[in-house]
């Protein structure tokens, strides 16, 4: 039924891809991302000690604080994303199990109880249509 069908889950995921080491949902992206979050920060403070911007001590608190700021609020920002997407596990096992349900409840009724529910949600769209 065209109507309960939702598209593939996997069609969707494959548009957008990332390659497989820079992805953070795989193993390799992981590690990856784990060494860059572990380099960067030694970069930067060697740039900033050999440019003489900041003494040693001063560089090591920014640079510790700072590090520390900016990833809390990324990883807090994609907590806030995947909220106001929906795209937690229970909202999606929720919305998996009202499919199941309604799948369910459709292949228990009888042909002319589907065609007839057919025909009011086509007269419903009907008038929706008009009234817009």
């Amino acid at each position: 039924m065209l109507l309960f069908s939702s598209p593939n889950n996997e069609e969707k995921k494959e548009g957008g891809r990332l390659p497989a080491l820079l992805d953070p949902g795989t193993k390799g992206g992981v590690l990856v991302l784990g060494t860059l979050l572990f380099i960067i920060p030694f970069l930067f403070y060697n740039f900033i000690t050999s440019a003489e911007i900041l003494s040693e001590e001063d560089a090591g608190r920014f640079i510790g604080v700072g590090f520390t700021v900016v990833t809390s609020l990324l990883w807090v920002s994609t907590y806030i994303f995947r909220v106001a997407t929906k795209d937690m596990t229970y909202a999606k096992q929720l919305k998996d199990y009202e499919n199941a349900v309604i799948k369910k409840r459709l292949e228990e009724l009888e042909e002319d109880e589907v065609q007839a529910m057919l025909e009011d949600i086509d007269r419903e769209q009907r008038e929706e249509q008009e009234a817009f």
